[in-house]
């Protein structure tokens, strides 16, 4: 899996991923953790803002070369390897696109709950494959053909729709989501505009992606 991620181009690790932030709000000086952090831009612009204090990053594939510029930053494989971190500890844990991409990803929150602190929060974003484009993609053109990235990436193993991801939230009494929001609200274009005219009727099929804010009770 890991020489799969050696093909992508340097800007799928290294993007400040403004979505996540956004929807973040206006927290300070928090402990987080970054899972899939790639270069760890991330972290270091939540940093920059005043919405982190201390930050650490987790990432399958070395691309970081600045680890000095964080607290903690391990390469790994975060459903094989131990989670070294103190339980407890975390004001937040993102999960930016990552879920997808693991074989059992159930395993893999419960293995990273212990580390969340009580009302501590879980930042998801996950693809919608319910997307119209899928829908053209699969029955009207006839392909399930992988790409570089975007909700078809050749890396995805696992695929969601918006009750899907509320399903995998709820296989966990501790856990509870706060807000599932659209990537629609984050963008400026056609299909969000046409999502506000049109009363969020067609919102599942228009998304292509949703974000989730999970407490931890």
């Amino acid at each position: 899996m890991q020489e799969s991620y050696l093909d992508k181009e340097k800007g799928y690790f290294s993007n400040i991923r403004k979505d996540i932030i956004s929807f973040i709000g206006t927290s300070k000086d928090q402990t987080i953790l970054e899972i899939g952090a790639g270069t760890g831009a991330t972290l270091l612009e939540l940093k920059n803002k005043g919405a982190a204090k201390i930050i650490m990053g987790f990432d399958i594939v070395d691309v970081n070369q600045n680890k000095e510029k964080f607290d903690s930053f391990i390469i790994g494989n975060i459903e094989q390897d131990n989670v070294p971190f103190e339980l407890d500890f975390f004001d937040s844990i993102l999960l930016p696109d990552v879920l997808e991409h693991l074989v059992e990803p159930q395993k893999t929150i419960q293995k990273l709950i212990p580390h969340l602190k009580k009302d501590g929060n879980f930042y998801i974003s996950l693809p919608n494959i319910r997307n119209f484009e899928v829908f053209y993609k699969i029955f009207i053109k006839g392909s399930f053909e992988y790409a570089d990235e975007g909700i078809f990436d050749k890396t995805h193993i696992r695929f969601f729709c918006k009750k899907d991801m509320l399903n995998l939230i709820n296989l966990f009494p501790e856990l509870e989501v706060q807000k599932i929001e659209s990537n629609l609200k984050h963008l400026s274009s056609m299909k969000s505009t046409l999502n506000k005219i049109t009363f969020g009727v067609f919102e599942q099929f228009l998304s292509t992606q949703y974000f989730l804010k999970v407490r931890r009770n």
